[in-house]
């Protein structure tokens, strides 16, 4: 189990590195998230919006931390809408 959980080291450790490629990323990002998830729901949406410029984001509501099983109809419309866009 701990090697599953390294990432929780990463997080920490390649912040910086992390946020700045994404709020300089010069192709498209869209981000999908269960705003129920206690882990990465609505609060880091919150975050995400803060640190983002324009950030491209999409609420699910009423979904948790697998929204791709959750309502996976959902997540499709998002990436299908985010490709077509």
């Amino acid at each position: 189990m701990s090697l599953l959980l390294g990432y929780m080291k990463q997080r920490k450790q390649y912040r910086e590195h992390w946020v700045v490629a994404l709020q300089n990323a010069d192709v498209p990002v869209r981000l999908t998230a269960g705003m129920i998830d206690p882990i990465s729901g609505a609060h880091m949406m919150v975050r995400y919006k803060a640190l983002i410029p324009n950030a491209d984001v999409v609420e699910v509501t009423d979904i948790g931390h697998y929204p791709q099983i959750e309502s996976a109809e959902l997540v499709l419309e998002s990436i299908f809408g985010f490709i077509e866009d």
